[in-house]
């Protein structure tokens, strides 16, 4: 545990969801695999939708709508969508087969085996804390079996700018009426979760459990720590 701001006791508790909580890359790798192959072999032309058509489709999407990065969500439904569309599909079809496909795809990317060790931390401190998930993406506790570990989750959309824009631990904030300087955030990402925290005048801890970078660090974050338990010491 290393301390490089200074540090008080804080009175919420926003914790991100991907690779703090988890590791997410086998998470979203599997989920990706499977939607690829279920698009391209049962709508397209029978073998996995290629990545390169995938993206070239993502970055049209974007060109479009440019607000669709926030909402991850909404952007792969309008990639299915279009992949859909250019099929021949009708575009009523087009609508209802996306929405299946984004409903399979959440069921599988919700698919996570949440450390036994991290949902004990986690229920530990909810008995002393509001705790509220901050996620710019888009797996869902209730499916993955954690939901019992937070107060609320805020996702990130259209309407509710991703991480690091300061818009969700301000709403975070004003969902528990405490003030910014009174939250904690923890996370892994440099940008999003630290440099979102600092920026929006909460204090936040850097988990380093499942970070993959080695470079070092631009933006220090108050405290920083290798693995989840040491919140206890921490903040009990």
């Amino acid at each position: 545990m290393i301390f490089y701001r200074n540090w008080h006791k804080p009175k919420l508790l926003t914790i991100d969801l991907d690779d703090t909580l988890y590791d997410n890359g086998p998470v979203i790798a599997r989920a990706e695999e499977y939607i690829k192959t279920k698009i391209g072999v049962e709508y397209l032309d029978g073998s996995r939708l290629s990545d390169s058509l995938y993206y070239a489709v993502r970055g049209k999407m974007l060109d479009i709508c440019p607000e669709l990065e926030y909402d991850v969500s909404m952007l792969r439904y309008f990639i299915f969508k279009e992949l859909l569309t250019g099929s021949g599909r009708t575009s009523d079809d087009a609508c209802r087969l996306a929405e299946d496909l984004m409903h399979d795809f959440i069921s599988v990317r919700s698919e996570i085996n949440v450390p036994r060790e991290t949902l004990d931390v986690l229920h530990r401190l909810k008995k002393y804390y509001p705790i509220i998930g901050l996620t710019n993406g888009n797996s869902n506790p209730k499916i993955a079996g954690y939901d019992e570990c937070f107060d609320d989750v805020i996702w990130s959309g259209v309407n509710i700018p991703s991480k690091p824009h300061p818009h969700m631990f301000r709403q975070a904030a004003t969902l528990a009426d405490v003030d910014l300087e009174d939250v904690c955030h923890i996370g892994d990402n440099e940008t999003t979760d630290i440099l979102g925290a600092i920026n929006a005048g909460v204090m936040c801890v850097r988990q380093t459990q499942y970070h993959r970078e080695e470079s070092e660090l631009k933006i220090l974050p108050h405290v920083s720590i290798n693995h989840i338990s040491e919140l206890i010491d921490l903040l009990l």
